[in-house]
């Protein structure tokens, strides 16, 4: 079985080596800083949408259900030695995090001997749509086909040839079917043109349009072949807006993306032939990221950043946009499944010396300015568990240094001249 998709708290254990994977080496020195500050904002993104997502995963009682809570964890501490931050990944083909990862080692990998190729042509081969009961069978169909043309073409047909086979899937929400499919990219057009006639041959619903088809390519366009195997994301119909313009709806149907990734256990996503040597799709549980900075911290999660365990500043500075922010309300729940909200964890303000809460709009300034204290809010039900109610000032905050390992700070709706400690 895939090792991405059946992963286990001990994949989560440490390895021997960090392997580096976001590097800058070739970055001038004075803006390589600036260079690993991007890098990590964007993986904080990263691990912010997957938490949004792979939170209700959880809740499905499926059988990767482990797993989705794996992800929950995946780079959720992070150790900052001189120049990285290292951290320990799930390695999930959902995460988006580790998706980066797996999606960079395989353009490294693969793009040097796609651009060697003399000439280059892209072949889609599909079916029609099916239900997903029906979707596991049909893409172990899909392969052993694939794998009985290949060997057709090599040994009846004598044809010596170079490709690159990925397959994904998509849903089509309308119709409530999955459309697998795959991409090729050859070095030869005879080889790519008896692929697909052999294809069609073999199956005679499959229709010679965009879903199977054959044309010319170049680097650009084969870079089309790394994107995620499957799109999280399904559209709706545009809809014209009053005035002008047009605005498409889209939304995440979480029953359609456990069924994809269930289906999808066990199988190689890519697959070369020829001279094209495979590429482990598999990335180490324990990675290291370029920091540019010379400093030893820890960091945990929080929210949607990472929070230094010892002085409390984030550390990307990464806030969602109102966009991110609005993920949670296009999810799609299976009917009879409650709705499974992530806890919210953002940090507000306060003031030390009065305990009012600093509006969301000034929230900014009052970031780095000594007269204010980080609160983290906790989750409701967490709220039971009163420890001690203290005065908001300085000696308060120096308690609240303690969270999130012993203690958790929030702000009393009764009296915000208090700050209110709750034992975890």
């Amino acid at each position: 079985m895939h090792k991405s998709t059946q992963v286990l708290p001990e994949r989560l254990k440490k390895s021997t080596a960090a392997v580096v994977l976001d590097t800058s080496e070739q970055v001038p020195p004075d803006t390589k800083q600036a260079f690993s500050q991007k890098t990590l904002e964007k993986r904080a993104r990263a691990k912010f949408i997957t938490n949004i997502v792979a939170f209700p995963l959880s809740k499905l009682r499926s059988p990767l259900e482990k797993a989705y809570k794996l992800t929950e964890r995946c780079s959720s501490q992070l150790t900052e030695t001189p120049g990285k931050l290292v951290g320990l990944y799930c390695g999930c083909r959902w995460c988006l995090v580790c998706s980066r990862i797996r999606t960079a080692r395989l353009i490294t990998g693969y793009m040097p001997a796609i651009e060697n190729m003399g000439e280059k042509w892209f072949l889609t081969l599909s079916r029609p749509n099916i239900a997903a009961a029906l979707l596991e069978a049909e893409i172990q169909y899909y392969l052993t086909t694939a794998q009985l043309i290949q060997r057709h073409l090599r040994e009846k047909r004598k044809l010596k040839y170079s490709s690159l086979r990925k397959i994904e899937c998509t849903y089509n929400a309308e119709a409530n079917t999955y459309h697998p499919h795959f991409h090729f990219i050859f070095d030869d057009f005879q080889a790519a043109d008896l692929f697909l006639q052999e294809w069609l041959r073999r199956n005679p619903t499959a229709l010679l349009n965009k879903g199977n088809q054959l044309k010319k390519a170049d680097n650009n366009s084969c870079m089309e072949l790394f994107k995620y195997f499957t799109k999280v994301v399904s559209k709706t119909k545009t809809t014209k807006i009053p005035g002008g313009g047009a605005r498409s709806d889209y939304h995440i149907h979480l029953a359609a993306l456990d069924t994809m990734f269930v289906a999808m256990r066990g199988v190689r996503t890519f697959q070369p032939c020829g001279v094209i040597k495979a590429v482990s799709e598999e990335i180490e549980p324990e990675q290291a990221l370029e920091s540019g900075r010379a400093e030893v911290n820890f960091h945990k999660w929080m929210g949607h950043d990472w929070v230094n365990e010892t002085t409390q500043q984030v550390l990307t500075g990464y806030v969602p946009a109102p966009g991110i922010q609005d993920i949670p309300k296009h999810l799609v729940y299976p009917p009879g499944v409650a709705v499974e909200v992530l806890p919210e964890l953002t940090p507000f303000y306060v003031d030390k010396s009065t305990g009012e809460v600093v509006p969301n709009e000034q929230a900014q300034l009052a970031r780095n300015h000594p007269g204010f204290a980080k609160v983290y809010p906790l989750p409701p039900i967490e709220r039971q568990r009163l420890c001690c109610t203290l005065p908001a000032t300085p000696e308060a905050d120096v308690q609240a240094q303690k969270f999130p390992e012993q203690l958790l700070l929030v702000v009393s709706p009764a009296a915000h001249s208090q700050l209110l400690l709750f034992s975890v």
